[in-house]
């Protein structure tokens, strides 16, 4: 459960013990996120504003939602005088990626446990850019995996912090509030948020942290009624109200991971037009489902939206061919 404190208070006091880990802060990472707003003719079309949070900008490798999911574990951590972390992904995690970053920057062991016996890490980018910091490796069974996702603490052992598959815990959804409080902007003028579900951390700690008029809508990358259920009960356990957030699992495209040809050219369009890169897992459903929701006006004309780009863009790798951003149009 989360700290019975007022969450703004809470936040304050973990970001104030944050700050006394120089070796985080000698990372780079910004304690504002920059907020801009998304030109784009469908959006004018339909008298809708929508601004974009760049978290995607964040770090070259800690990017998206992934730093707020991990820091304050990373803090409970050090207060438990952990020597080694352990957390689960597929194998081309954007979670495992940004955790051996980070243990690597705080001198911390870190295993990885990937779903999937037969990968190998000689050939796999993101598992070679996450050993090269030091991550080793278990790979598991699809069912060893499952059942480990159901219980994490199967694996623990004196001395090893766990954390579940996305940071999905009491800390990571504090951690993931917090990103409000990073906004470079007014969140109380917006009437709608938007942004892509996995686990449902982010999702859950967005809720949180914005303001109660600010209807967050979420957009399921995982296929199954399941979702709802769950998202709804995490929801429950944090007594948000069932109005302030709306679940969409209906643009998954075919289930996690599954891409089609309209949207990669989406992506490609949507890029080329705006010079913001998604990738098809995440984002670029995200995006896909909120136009979606401005054409049946469930976003009715005169609102202003929040999109949140969660970032995981070195995941475009593990498309075949792979995908990249388009190098002629830079980073900001």
């Amino acid at each position: 459960m989360l700290p019975h404190a007022p969450l703004t208070e809470t936040i304050a006091a973990y970001e104030s013990e944050l700050d006394q880990l120089p070796v985080l802060s000698a990372l780079g990472l910004r304690h504002e996120l920059v907020v801009e707003p998304l030109p784009y003719k469908l959006f004018d079309a339909y008298g809708v504003q929508v601004d974009l949070v760049r978290a995607d900008q964040l770090h070259p490798v800690i990017s998206g939602n992934k730093w707020y999911k991990l820091k304050y574990n990373l803090l409970e951590a050090q207060r438990q005088g952990c020597h080694e972390l352990l957390s689960f992904g597929g194998v081309w995690s954007n979670h495992l990626h940004a955790l051996a970053c980070l243990a690597a920057a705080l001198k911390i062991s870190a295993v990885g446990v990937v779903r999937g016996e037969e990968h190998d890490v000689a050939t796999n980018p993101m598992l070679l850019e996450a050993a090269r910091q030091g991550m080793t490796f278990e790979f598991v069974s699809r069912q060893r995996f499952r059942q480990l996702r159901d219980d994490p603490f199967a694996m623990a052992s004196v001395g090893r912090y766990l954390i579940p598959e996305g940071g999905d815990n009491p800390l990571g959804v504090l951690g993931a509030a917090s990103m409000v409080h990073c906004l470079r902007c007014d969140v109380s003028r917006y009437t709608h948020g938007a942004v892509a579900v996995g686990t449902g951390c982010t999702y859950a700690g967005l809720r949180l942290g914005l303001p109660s008029q600010v209807k967050l809508l979420g957009v399921s990358a995982l296929k199954g009624a399941w979702m709802q259920r769950a998202i709804a009960e995490k929801m429950t356990q944090l007594n948000v109200p069932e109005a302030s957030w709306l679940l969409s699992t209906q643009h998954h495209r075919g289930g996690f991971a599954a891409v089609d040809e309209s949207l990669l050219s989406f992506i490609t369009e949507f890029r080329d037009n705006t010079g913001v890169a998604l990738e098809p897992v995440y984002t670029g459903k995200a995006m896909l489902a909120l136009i979606d929701f401005i054409q049946q006006q469930i976003i009715p004309s005169g609102s202003r939206v929040l999109f949140i780009h969660s970032g995981g863009l070195q995941g475009l790798r593990g498309f075949k061919p792979p995908l990249e951003p388009n190098p002629d149009i830079p980073d900001e």
